[in-house]
């Protein structure tokens, strides 16, 4: 597992050279309808590649971008340098799907970070992680939510986890009964996980709020 360090403080503000790169970014995407290419963004900068780069990492780390490694035009303005400054708020890495197999934190599970409140995650590490499905809709959990996550190896009987069984990450209700652990859905169209002795089983951290993405009807 990688491990990774805890929620960073968001930086308010922008150093001069950050705001002529943010700027930049943004009038890119207005003109041309897509993100720049770091070498577009050096030549218009008159900046080398890797100064720009250095600065791509650090304003992301801040909330004010988001990128996908891998791809050249996946630069996202998540904060623009105009916006007001965003008070008591730290970044905590977003996850995709994880496949099978990849190790939960793996590089390519990350999307990017996410804000949240410092009062939110106030200790520990945090990982937020984008909801598919319907088997947690009648504990508030609809897919398309995104959770905030405390990492933790152990949890309480009905607590709402995520878990790993046998490679593939899921979302329960955490059940202990009588020596016997079991996964419950909170949605009678789904059946209990049982976890047998010879399952991998893992718990990788403790639901703590849930953000509503989805407009409920």
């Amino acid at each position: 597992m990688v491990k990774r360090a805890p929620g960073r403080p968001i930086v308010m503000t922008l150093s001069e050279s950050q705001k002529r790169l943010l700027d930049a970014i943004e009038k890119h995407i207005d003109r041309e309808g897509m993100s720049p290419t770091m070498r577009e963004l050096a030549n218009t900068l008159d900046q080398g590649v890797a100064s720009i780069f250095k600065l791509i990492q650090r304003m992301e780390r801040n909330g004010y971008v988001s990128r996908q490694a891998g791809k050249s035009r996946s630069l996202t303005v998540l904060r623009s340098a105009n916006e007001a400054a965003l008070v008591g708020m730290v970044s905590i890495p977003l996850l995709g799907t994880v496949a099978a197999g990849a190790p939960m934190f793996a590089t390519e599970n990350r999307l990017g970070e996410l804000l949240v409140d410092a009062t939110t995650v106030r200790t520990g590490r945090h990982f937020a992680l984008t909801v598919s499905g319907q088997s947690m809709i009648n504990a508030g959990i609809n897919s398309g939510d995104l959770l905030i996550v405390r990492q933790q190896p152990l949890a309480d009987h009905r607590d709402i986890v995520v878990a790993l069984l046998n490679d593939e990450a899921t979302v329960k209700r955490l059940h202990y009964r009588k020596g016997e652990i079991a996964l419950h859905p909170e949605n009678a169209q789904f059946k209990p996980i049982l976890v047998g002795p010879d399952d991998d089983f893992r718990i990788v951290g403790k639901v703590i709020a849930v953000r509503r993405t989805v407009t409920q009807k």
